[in-house]
């Protein structure tokens, strides 16, 4: 567990930056930095068409759309390089932010449930521990 709450806090913050930031224009004013060649990348194929037939409506052309989840960012690489910038769509940076802030505090909690030595499997590999260096020569 984190002791002083940092990991939960950073999820709150983002949490709160996620709800003040809606309705804000992000989406709008990526589109209008589109150029032929860019390719943008969303977390579901729902926004990915809405933002194409933006895209269309407004006569950007040549714009590649992926989805890809967040958690498995390694997929991108399947996508190869693109002509022109990789963008991510504000969705999918939320997302991989909090799943990796939730990964760290994953792993805080692991660290400290495995570096400690009250639980009960602690205390057979402390035994089992002890067992050994009763054979262990000098």
């Amino acid at each position: 567990m984190d002791f002083f709450g940092i990991g939960n806090a950073i999820r709150v913050a983002i949490d709160m930056y996620i709800f003040i930031s809606r309705r804000t224009g992000r989406t709008l004013s990526m589109i209008n930095s589109l150029k032929s060649g860019d390719r943008v990348v969303f977390t579901n194929s729902q926004e990915a068409n809405r933002v194409r037939r933006i895209c269309e409506e407004r006569g950007i052309q040549d714009v590649h759309f992926k989805v890809c989840d967040p958690r498995n960012v390694k997929d991108m690489f399947n996508y190869g390089t693109s002509q022109g910038r990789t963008i991510f769509d504000h969705s999918w940076v939320e997302q991989y932010y909090i799943q990796v802030i939730e990964q760290a505090i994953r792993d805080i909690d692991s660290l400290e449930v495995n570096l400690s030595g009250y639980s009960e499997e602690h205390i057979k590999t402390k035994l089992a521990a002890k067992e050994c260096n009763k054979f262990r020569t000098i």
